[in-house]
């Protein structure tokens, strides 16, 4: 170690320390230096040579090299000694990885003077955090959230909330507590967001506290202003026609005047460019075809999802059954051996027996003899013939005795490969269930699928020829959506940026009428009018801020699959990684999992069933637990970096994890091992979701992509050249679209079948 000059700085720390003559409180004076500059590394988690310094005790007490401090005596205090780099110690180290930095000479005379005043603990006092206005630069996207259907996004940028409409790509409101600064959600940096499966409630989560929204719908205006519709001049109209080789039944023009839309003779609703008369958007289908088509793709894909997986069930067991094979023609043959061999050692059994017989008669007649002599004494022939005699008969026991083992060993190996052929037998008769089991499970799964299929082939067919035609059509205010009354009575709206069916209602009878209110509202009148856009808005609906089960940010958010249940992670940094539930409908605690992890939770996800959770953490680890018992059910160490986002497979037999090293593991949740380690990242990844009731995982990351693999490690897709680190990444469930938010603040949208931009919404 570089040898510092210490003289000007002890006689600084000297002059300083004279300055301070005052009684030192340890949490107002003390604390808050040592909790930036020590405490990271030596606390209840990390504990470095064995010294916690979370307390003036602790202090005290120790570590490996004795006590940290001597009550009175700051000079032979060895946390004192550190921090002047004395005897070869140095606190903090350099290029440590908490970013402390040493001590400056006025905070190392404080803590001298502590010392020397006894050292001292207080009680800490409770204050209320200032809060200050965030940078207007502050404005990361730390998080997005998808509603279930892909209809909307959210995203948090700073303190705020955003929400789009990705089928009309428009921003749809900023989310705000009356209660903050205008325009604001939180006081602090939003952390985390989710959506309940209903789409109805949005959870965000921030430093120290949870809110709740309410999605609430509002009745609609009986008396809509009207706004004035432009006419479609015929010439227009006859081009329209002839270059879309289209009858037109009823058209409309935008209130800016760049588009034409016109309902067809065909049924299709088309929107054309004013200027050119080129077409722009066929608009097709309505809204209970798109969900059911939706439902359908979602059931195509967890049939797909189910046969792969039997079938890797049958790979698995027919290779094992090839190696029960093996191991059966070895006991077979091992039998056969012995079976060979048997009768010839039970065969030599007897003249051992015998000779053994002969030898016991001779000792027989030679101890009579011996007993026959007058007096007891007999002469040493007499002994030595019962000695012969006796020797002769241990060794026609002895080899009886070998020749009986050697049938019995035999008769044993017999009997324990015969054993083991039933055990394997047994093995291949439950194997061969299994897989006609396997086998039952993938003819039922792919019945399901070809009728979805059919379903979704018919659904498609109906799009493209409807049987319905549209008598009358007309643009929205802001020329974001079309409205169409058909001829079977119904009122459909559509997005035309995407050109998705977004609304739809019953126009009741007599002349078809649209008109347009200037808020975006659309009335048709037949012989009732129907507003198809009632407002709605979003709704504080609670705030959860409860300094015991929120320590610091709230990491993590997810609802149940049920959306009764909200799960919350965060905790202390490196010191406690908490989780806790709570009821939807109240707020109320159901359950609180203090320290699970180590260190603070930044994941966490609900088991399809909604029985277990897991867990992510920056302790590197990953955690399932039961909910009910609260018992842990796998506990996974694959990551050498903190465990960044969690997700589940739809089926639950998969879970992966992501992991600031870039790296991202895949568990195989029936045997509870690792499935696959997957590589290919050259910076963290910050988030993973599985695609719907597929195999394909979305993920964002450090290195400025978003990339779609599969579980086992193939790579789909990757969206490149994107701004520098991506934060997070959500998909809807059929995979068609894929929203991205990092540190640029910019929301990102693409087309998930190609990786195309299709929109980028900013902040401002």
């Amino acid at each position: 170690m570089t040898a510092k000059p210490l003289l000007p700085l002890i006689a600084l720390l000297g002059t300083s320390s004279a300055c301070l003559s005052s009684e030192l409180d340890y949490y107002r004076d003390v604390y808050p230096f040592l909790k930036v500059n020590c405490i990271s590394c030596h606390n209840k988690t990390t504990t470095k040579a064995g010294l916690n310094m979370e307390t003036p005790e602790l202090m005290i007490k120790g570590g490996e090299s004795g006590p940290g401090i001597v009550p009175g005596k700051s000079a032979e205090s060895l946390i004192v000694q550190a921090s002047l780099h004395q005897h070869d110690m140095e606190m903090p180290p350099g290029n440590n990885k908490s970013g402390a930095v040493d001590l400056t000479p006025a905070e190392i005379a404080m803590l001298k003077q502590w010392i020397d005043q006894g050292a001292k603990g207080s009680v800490q006092q409770e204050r209320a955090v200032v809060w200050q206005p965030l940078a207007a630069s502050v404005d990361p996207i730390y998080t997005v959230a998808m509603t279930k259907d892909g209809r909307y996004a959210a995203c948090g940028r700073s303190n705020q909330l955003f929400l789009y409409d990705l089928a009309t790509r428009q921003l749809v409101s900023r989310i705000s507590d009356p209660k903050e600064k205008p325009g604001t959600a939180h006081r602090a940096l939003v952390q985390s967001l989710a959506f309940s499966p209903d789409g109805t409630r949005l959870a965000s989560g921030s430093f120290r506290e949870v809110k709740i929204w309410r999605l609430e719908a509002l009745p609609p205006s009986a008396d809509v202003p009207k706004t004035a519709t432009k006419q479609v001049s015929a010439d227009l109209l006859k081009k329209i026609s002839t270059v879309g080789k289209v009858s037109v039944m009823s058209s409309a023009m935008s209130p800016d005047g760049k588009q034409v839309v016109t309902g067809c003779a065909d049924g299709s609703v088309r929107v054309w460019d004013a200027a050119s008369g080129n077409p722009i958007a066929g608009l097709r289908g309505s809204l209970a075809l798109t969900r059911q088509m939706s439902t359908l793709e979602n059931t195509i894909a967890a049939q797909a999802l189910e046969q792969a997986f039997q079938k890797s069930v049958i790979t698995r067991i027919e290779a094992q059954n090839t190696a029960l094979n093996e191991l059966l023609k070895k006991a077979n043959d091992a039998i056969a051996a012995m079976q060979k061999v048997l009768p010839e050692k039970q065969k030599a059994v007897k003249p051992t027996t015998d000779a053994k017989a002969v030898a016991q008669k001779a000792v027989d007649e030679a101890a009579a003899k011996f007993k026959a002599v007058p007096g007891g004494k007999p002469d040493a022939a007499i002994e030595k013939a019962l000695k012969d005699a006796q020797d002769k008969l241990l060794t026609a026991t002895m080899t009886e005795t070998s020749a009986l083992a050697a049938v019995h060993a035999t008769e044993s190996n017999v009997k324990d490969a015969q054993d083991e052929v039933k055990r394997i037998t047994d093995s291949k008769t439950a194997n061969t269930k299994s897989i006609a089991d396997a086998n039952a499970a993938i003819a039922a799964a792919k019945k399901i699928e070809e009728k979805a299929t059919a379903d979704l082939a018919a659904a498609k067919a109906l799009i493209a020829k409807p049987t319905t035609k549209p008598v009358a059509v007309a643009f929205t205010s802001d020329s974001a959506r079309v409205a169409a009354v058909l001829d079977d009575g119904t009122l459909t709206v559509w997005a035309v940026a995407s050109g998705l069916p977004v609304e739809e209602m019953p126009a009741g009878g007599g002349a078809p009428v649209i008109s347009v209110g200037p808020d975006g509202t659309v009335i048709a009148s037949r012989s009732v009018s129907v507003n198809t856009r009632a407002a709605s808005r979003w709704v504080l609906e609670r705030t959860i801020s409860d300094r015991k089960l929120f320590a610091d940010r709230v990491n993590a958010v997810r609802f149940s699959p049920d959306g009764k249940t909200l799960a919350t992670g965060g905790g202390e940094l490196s010191r406690s990684g908490d989780v806790s539930l709570f009821e939807v409908a109240t707020g109320k605690v159901i359950k609180t999992f203090k320290e699970l992890h180590s260190d603070t939770v930044l994941c966490l996800d609900f088991s399809p069933d909604g029985k277990r959770l897991a867990t992510g953490a920056a302790d590197k680890i990953a955690r399932v637990i039961d909910i009910a018992s609260g018992k842990q059910v796998n506990l996974f160490e694959g990551h050498t970096h903190h465990v960044t986002s969690i997700a589940y497979r739809a089926d639950g037999r998969v879970l992966v994890t992501a992991g600031a090293e870039g790296i991202v593991n895949s568990w195989d949740m029936i045997i509870g091992e690792r499935k696959k380690k997957i590589e290919g990242w050259t910076k963290e990844v910050t988030s993973v979701q599985f695609i719907g009731a597929t195999n394909q995982i979305v993920t964002a990351a450090g290195d400025n992509r978003v990339r779609i693999v599969t579980d086992d490690g193939t790579e789909v897709r990757a969206i490149a050249s994107l701004p520098d680190f991506m934060q997070a990444a959500a998909s809807t469930p059929s995979g068609s679209t894929i929203v991205g938010g990092g540190e640029d603040s910019m929301l990102r949208v693409w087309d998930g079948t190609n990786g195309k931009e299709l929109a980028v919404f900013g902040g401002k």
